[in-house]
């Protein structure tokens, strides 16, 4: 039996240069795979996620408090446009946009149209002074737990979403926005209309 032994002098007639360029070949095509593999993995589940809240999906059917302590569960809206805003009296973008959602709401609150802003302070004090300081009379709810931060999946303050009169989720936006930019209240006013339009019931 003859047993072929590699012999390293064959190797000294290539240079480390080329020995490592070899090398380097080799590794990065492994590395490349491996990188599209994980990418793949990731999109894969983002798609498989049941639990994922996004455009087209029904909303989670949340519950919230008023400063009396009246419940509002989000199905009891049914039937209106709903303007869902989670935000924080410390969180600045939401300082620059809560003018706005007033100018709004004060534009569409006889309409098919509710306005739910959900702080995630922890008690009302700080709450009931950023609505004085910024005379703000929109429908205010408190949620200390979270339970509507967690059950939307959200990142941070504010997030806003317009739900559907069928309680779909029809927008999602991260972030400050100008909502009374006549743009974005004509586009609500679209949409208004849409609810108040007769629902044709499916077969």
């Amino acid at each position: 039996m003859v047993i072929a032994v590699c012999n390293p002098l064959e190797f000294a007639f290539f240079p480390p240069k080329v020995l490592r360029y070899n090398t380097d070949m080799r590794i990065k095509p492994i590395l490349f795979f491996g990188v599209v593999a994980l990418i793949a993995g990731y999109l894969v589940y983002k798609q498989a996620d049941p639990n994922e809240i996004k455009v087209g999906k029904l909303a989670p059917d949340v519950t919230v408090k008023d400063q009396s302590g009246n419940q509002m569960k989000l199905s009891d809206l049914r039937g209106n446009l709903v303007f869902l805003n989670v935000w924080a009296t410390d969180c600045a973008p939401c300082v620059q946009e809560m003018p706005d959602m007033e100018v709004m709401n004060r534009a569409f609150r006889d309409r098919k149209f509710k306005m739910v802003t959900v702080s995630i302070d922890t008690d009302w004090k700080p709450v009931t002074e950023f609505f004085a300081k910024y005379r703000l009379t929109m429908p205010v709810y408190l949620d200390p737990g979270r339970s509507v931060y967690n059950a939307f999946h959200l990142t941070g303050t504010p997030e806003t979403f317009l739900i559907d009169r069928n309680g779909i989720i029809l927008r999602h936006t991260i972030g400050a926005d100008r909502w009374a930019s006549d743009s974005v209240l004509a586009g609500l006013d679209k949409l208004i209309k849409q609810q108040e339009m007769p629902q044709v019931a499916s077969d």
